[in-house]
């Protein structure tokens, strides 16, 4: 029994083994179970990432498409040509030379407005220095159509009005060349006004003043700058004031040049990225002198003035390699705020900014505290005369007509062409005060002149170089160019083309007889009799008489003798490309042209045939200096040297003995030929006045046409006397073309008279056109 039991006992974990034997893979189950749910979650885990990462890839793609956009308008703008500049003009190099007429203040005054500096000597290349009798300058070398030409140290004397020229070592120069200034650029639709620079051309003082002021960090972010956020944070915060931004010169740049003003969150993350990609494409150099070169800084007239260089000429007349440093901290200084910092409308404004850039740089190091303490103290000295002023505004419309003829307005608007003009600045000032003062002067005398306006042509007798050109009596710029839009009838200026016709027909010569007697024509059943401006006739008189003394009634007689037809053609062979009506009153100047029209009407009689047109440009060449075109004046009159010449020696006599005495008077040692005119009823005052340099061409009139209280004599002519005291001429030397000669004849008998005639007169004639036999005036017993 216990056996069995005990067996029993024993049996019995047996029977239950199996039962056990199935836990095992219970466990196992559930292992695996544990196993799929974990496998299950995690399938779950990396859907749910996959998703994110697909949603995420996803909602980046129009932040992706964005970048890759503003990506593309960086490039774009960036490669290739970066702005559209407008076409820059150019004087004429100003030739100095020993033995011309120069007076000390006039040479003075033309280094100013060339934008030389003044101190105690003329070491630096820009700098001048003046004594009582001595100017020593530190010419700018310059390129141009013809080469380049070198900087050089000279000095100045002026003794007798006479220029002399001589090096450091006291040797003699003949002639030295100042620099062209820039007198204004040519906008087409544009509305800015650039001067770019190369990296190499800003002054690495400059660099420090702008970046220690706008962007101390610029050399080593990428674009953005947390330091510089904060530094101008905690700057502002503990100055009281706003004295430094956190935008990087990066993101100026890129407000600037694509984005509008608008503050939003947009604009800026915009501009951020933007600022980000320009630094990964570009190197420093390049965005730093974009940056210089797009940066706004005034409004001159209609016109946005973008850049330092641009503004370092406006505002000092100089370029920026040669401003102090206090001058750059002025401009740097603009930046902030270019309206409220604006030296010339706000100057307080402007010279305590101005001073806290001063004081950047010495916080920094880069000013000595004696330096410093000197430069905050300067007044701020801004050129007397900007180069934009409208002084050369009325010339500028006149390369704008010639070259609109040869280039489109795009091209002149865009492509930063330089253009090279004839302008001479010396006589361009001395011609624009001249008609100002004169104009002022005869409006104070003749209340009913309040009105009175002018214009003013000025040429190279020998070339038909425009010098000058002056197209209104306004201080201002009017709009109005009356040397170009002014068509007026020109009176007696018509007068010495009726004489050169009869010369060159060969039938009269100066000794001529003209009849100054009524005259009366019929035109188709209404009568016109010609009036001397007297009222009176004088007889039988000499054709030089007739010319100088402006006798109306002769000089008819002479067209209506050599046929209106004749006149009209001699007209047109002497430039008069205008329309008109030949009649008999044309023969006293009721022709109608502007004062630019009368000047090339008188051009191939003032340079004695070498030139019959205008020339306005000398020079076109695009941004690299090659040369574009050349204009050069064409010389076609289709008169002889001799008869031109002998012409322009009779007009010598109107200053002599006739209508331009009060000239002479004037200027007893200057030989000059001349012409005055005056029009019906005083509505129109002109005068001719032809030097051995300068043919001169002055208009006076009223825009509504009202007759005036002066005349040519008094008029006109009283700006040509003001301009010579400015811009002193040497005589015109009675030289005769071949094939022309002088001779002494006598007044009573057109015979050669001897030396013992005592009513003998030296005149010009065509050869072949002389007396035949000689007086020797000896009273036979």
């Amino acid at each position: 029994m216990t056996k069995s039991k005990t067996d029993s006992a024993k049996k019995t974990p047996r029977k239950t083994s199996p039962q056990v034997k199935r836990r095992g893979p219970a466990k196992r189950r559930s292992s695996k179970s544990k196993r799929r749910s974990s496998s299950f979650f995690a399938r779950v885990l990396k859907r749910a990432i996959w998703l994110t990462v697909l949603l995420a890839l996803l909602s980046s793609l129009p932040l992706g498409i964005w970048v890759w956009r503003l990506d593309k308008q960086v490039v774009a703008t960036f490669e290739g040509q970066k702005w559209q500049i407008p076409s820059e003009v150019f004087s004429a190099p100003t030739m100095l030379e020993s033995g011309q007429p120069w007076r000390q203040s006039d040479l003075v005054e033309l280094l100013h407005h060339a934008g030389y500096r003044f101190g105690r000597n003329s070491e630096k290349v820009g700098w001048a220095a003046q004594s009582k009798t001595r100017v020593s300058a530190h010419l700018r070398s310059f390129s141009d159509h013809t080469g380049t030409s070198p900087a050089k140290r000279v000095i100045f004397s002026f003794e007798n009005g006479q220029l002399a020229i001589q090096d450091l070592a006291g040797r003699p120069i003949n002639r030295v060349w100042l620099d062209p200034i820039s007198i204004g650029h040519l906008y087409g639709g544009n509305s800015e006004q650039r001067e770019l620079l190369a990296y190499a051309d800003i002054p690495p003082s400059f660099i420090d003043v702008l970046t220690l002021t706008e962007d101390r960090d610029f050399f080593s972010h990428h674009g953005i700058s947390i330091t510089g956020i904060a530094r101008a944070l905690w700057v502002n915060l503990t100055s009281g004031s706003r004295r430094q931004g956190g935008s990087t010169l990066t993101q100026q740049l890129v407000k600037n040049m694509f984005l509008s003003s608008e503050r939003t969150y947009q604009r800026k993350l915009t501009e951020m990225l933007m600022a980000l990609i320009l630094e990964y494409r570009y190197d420093k150099q390049t965005i730093l002198t974009a940056y210089v070169n797009e940066v706004y800084l005034t409004q001159v007239g209609r016109h946005g003035l973008h850049g330092f260089a641009a503004a370092s000429q406006h505002f000092f007349g100089r370029p920026l390699a040669e401003l102090s440093l206090d001058e750059m901290a002025l401009l740097v200084g603009m930046v902030k705020g270019p309206s409220l910092y604006h030296p010339s409308r706000n100057p307080e404004r402007a010279l305590e900014r101005r001073n806290v850039v001063l004081q950047i740089l010495n916080e920094n190091g880069r000013l000595r505290p004696q330096d410093y303490q000197r430069l905050v103290q300067q007044p701020i000295r801004l050129a007397a005369f900007s180069k934009q002023q409208p002084v050369f505004r009325d010339y500028l419309d006149m390369v704008a007509m010639q070259l609109g003829r040869e280039f489109d307005e795009e091209t002149l608007a865009t492509q930063n062409l330089k253009i090279y003009t004839n302008l001479d600045v010396r006589t361009q000032l001395a011609a624009t005060q001249a008609l100002l003062e004169t104009q002022q002067r005869l409006v104070q005398q003749h209340r009913e002149l309040s009105e009175l306006q002018g214009a003013v042509v000025i040429t190279d007798r020998r070339t038909g170089a425009v010098r000058a050109l002056v197209g209104s009596a306004a201080k201002l710029y009017t709009g109005f160019n009356r040397a170009l839009g002014a068509v007026r009838p020109i009176g007696s200026l018509v007068k010495p083309p009726i004489y050169l016709a009869a010369i060159a027909s060969g039938r009269y010569t100066w000794w001529s007889r003209l009849e100054d007697q009524p005259l009366r024509f019929d035109l188709g059943g209404s009568y016109w009799q010609p009036e001397n401006y007297d009222r009176r006739y004088h007889g039988v008189v000499p054709m030089y008489e007739a010319l100088a003394k402006s006798y109306n009634v002769a000089t008819v007689a002479l067209a209506n003798e050599l046929g209106f037809d004749r006149v009209a053609q001699t007209l047109k062979e002497l430039g008069v490309k205008r329309p008109f009506t030949m009649v008999p009153a044309v023969a006293l100047g009721a022709i109608e042209l502007s004062p630019f029209e009368v000047a090339r009407l008188y051009q191939p009689i003032a340079s004695e045939g070498r030139s019959s047109e205008l020339g306005i440009v000398r020079s076109v060449t695009d941004a690299n200096g090659k040369v574009l075109t050349r204009f050069t004046p064409k010389s076609g009159a289709r008169f002889s040297d001799a008869a031109l010449s002998v012409t322009l020696a009779g007009m010598m006599k109107v200053p002599e003995l006739g209508t331009a005495k009060a000239a002479a008077t004037q200027f007893p040692h200057l030989q000059f030929a001349a012409k005055t005119g005056t029009t019906n009823n005083n509505r129109d005052s002109w005068f001719v006045a032809i030097t051995d340099e300068l043919s001169s061409v002055i208009w006076l009139g009223d825009d509504q046409n009202k007759a005036l209280p002066i005349t040519g004599s008094s008029g006109a002519q009283q700006v040509w006397i003001d301009f010579t005291r400015r811009r002193p001429q040497a005589s015109l030397v009675p030289r005769l073309a071949g094939g022309a000669v002088w001779q002494n004849v006598r007044e009573s008998e057109f015979v050669e008279a001897g030396e013992r005639c005592d009513d003998g007169i030296r005149l010009p004639f065509v050869r072949g056109s002389e007396a035949g036999r000689a007086d020797s005036c000896i009273w036979n017993f």
